[in-house]
C-alpha cells in the first residue's frame, strides 16, 4: 500500500504530462479516492459488481485492452493471467520473496499461491523492478531470471519524512513521554519483536526508557503482550495499534531510536522513515536491511538478545554516537531515497519499453 501510494503521488507530482490508469478491486479509503478523482489525468477502474478475485487475475485484461495502455505496471508481485496477447508492455514490482528462504512464516497454501503468482509474473513480464539489490539476488536465485531483465529501484517515503521544518508535520500525541524508543511494523513473528522485549530485561533499569511497539496483528499481538506480562515490563513496553499515518513522522522524529531486528526484509521501509526523521536505527545485519540503513546504522545479529540489549544501552548513553547516527543517517537517506530521483528511474523504464511498442 505504501509503495503504491507514494509511487502514484510521485508520478503525478514529477511527471504530470502522462495519463495514469489505476486498476484496483475496490477503494476503501474515501479520502484517497476523492483526491484521485479530482485529478484530470488519473482514471480509476474497479471490479464493480464482478467477483474481485476473478477480475483481478483474469478479467482485468479486458479493461486494460480497452484503455489502450502503452505500459501496464503490476505494483505488487502480480500480472494478469494469460497476458501473452496483451498489446501493452508489462512491468512487475517484486518487493520480496520471503516465503522462499523462510517458509516457516507462511501457511502451506499461501506459499503455493505466492509461488504461482511470482513465477507467472516474473516469466511473463517484459521488465522487473526489484525494490532492493537483495530482492534482485533472490529473484535470480529462486526463479532463474536474467539479471539484465531486473532493475533495482528503491522505494521512497511519504513527503512528510523529507520535511526539514518539524513544525510542518503533525504534532506528537500528548500521550508520548519526552524520551522513548520505538519499533514500527506489522506484529508478526518475522519482525522478531519478541527479541526486543527479551533484550529489555537485560538493560539496566536506569537506562530503560519506555518502548512503543507500533503495528497491527491480532494473534501475535497477544503473544507479545504475554511476554511483556511474563517479564513484568508493563510499565516499560506499550503496544499501539491503528496509529494514523500522518502522526508517524512526529513519532519517529521524537524517538530516541528505532529498534528493528527483523529476520528478513525485502526493503525495510521503517528503517528509511526513521533515518529521514533524524532517528538512530538498530537493525539486522541481513537481507536488504544494510541497503536501507547505510553505513551509520547500528547492525546486530537478530538472533542475539545480548547484542540488541548492548546496542540499545550504547546509543542511549553515548550522545555523541547518537548525534552522529542521526545526522549521517538523514544524509544517507536523502541521497539514496530521493523521491524525484527514484520517480525518474521508474519513468525512464516506462519510456524505454514504451519505445519498444512504438518501434
Amino acid at each position: 500500500g505504501n509503495y503504491s501510494r507514494t509511487l502514484l503521488a510521485n508520478l503525478h507530482a514529477y511527471r504530470p504530462e502522462h495519463n495514469y490508469f489505476l486498476y484496483t478491486p475496490s477503494i476503501t479509503l474515501k479520502e484517497e479516492k476523492n483526491k484521485l478523482e479530482a485529478v484530470n489525468n488519473v482514471s480509476i477502474r474497479t471490479a464493480g459488481s464482478k467477483n474481485r478475485t476473478i477480475w483481478r487475475s483474469f478479467e482485468i485484461k479486458n479493461d486494460i485492452q480497452k484503455d489502450e495502455l502503452d505500459v501496464y505496471h503490476g505494483l505488487s508481485h502480480e500480472l494478469p493471467r494469460n497476458n501473452e496477447n496483451m498489446r501493452c508492455k508489462k512491468i512487475v514490482t517484486i518487493h520480496d520473496l520471503i516465503f522462499k528462504p523462510h517458509p516457516e512464516f507462511f501457511p502451506f497454501i499461501d506459499r503455493g499461491v505466492y509461488h504461482i503468482k511470482c513465477k507467472h509474473s516474473l516469466h511473463t513480464a517484459d521488465r522487473v523492478i526489484a525494490i532492493s539489490e537483495h530482492t534482485k539476488r533472490d529473484i535470480i536465485e529462486y526463479y532463474n531470471i536474467e539479471p539484465e531483465k531486473i532493475d533495482v529501484i528503491y522505494q521512497s517515503c511519504l513527503p512528510q519524512y523529507y520535511e526539514d521544518d518539524p513544525s510542518k508535520i503533525a504534532a506528537l500525541p500528548k500521550s508520548f513521554p519526552s524520551e522513548y524508543n520505538l519499533s514500527v511494523g506489522s506484529l508478526e513473528p518475522r519482525k522478531n519483536i519478541v527479541s526486543v522485549i527479551k533484550a529489555y530485561t537485560q538493560i539496566k533499569k536506569e537506562h530503560r526508557i519506555p518502548l512503543f511497539l507500533i503495528g497491527n496483528g491480532k494473534r501475535h499481538k497477544k503473544y507479545l503482550q504475554q511476554h511483556i506480562n511474563k517479564y513484568n515490563l508493563q510499565e516499560d513496553i506499550h503496544i499501539l495499534s491503528n496509529i494514523p499515518t500522518h502522526l508517524l513522522p512526529a513519532i519517529y522524529r521524537n524517538a530516541t531510536m528505532l529498534i528493528y531486528p527483523s529476520f528478513y526484509e525485502g526493503f525495510g521501509l521503517p528503517v528509511v522513515e526513521a533515518l529521514l526523521s533524524f532517528t538512530p536505527v538498530i537493525t539486522s545485519n541481513i537481507s536488504s536491511l544494510p541497503e536501507a540503513g547505510g553505513p551509520d546504522t547500528c547492525y546486530i545479529n537478530p538472533s542475539s538478545i545480548e547484542s540488541i540489549a548492548q546496542s540499545i544501552e550504547k546509543i542511549q548513553t553515548d550522545s555523541e554516537l547518537a548525534s552522529r547516527m542521526s545526522q549521517n543517517g538523514r544524509t544517507y537517506a536523502l541521497n539514496n531515497f530521493n523521491p524525484q530521483q527514484l520517480t525518474a528511474k521508474v519513468m525512464r523504464l516506462y519510456e524505454e519499453i514504451q519505445e519498444e511498442v512504438l518501434m
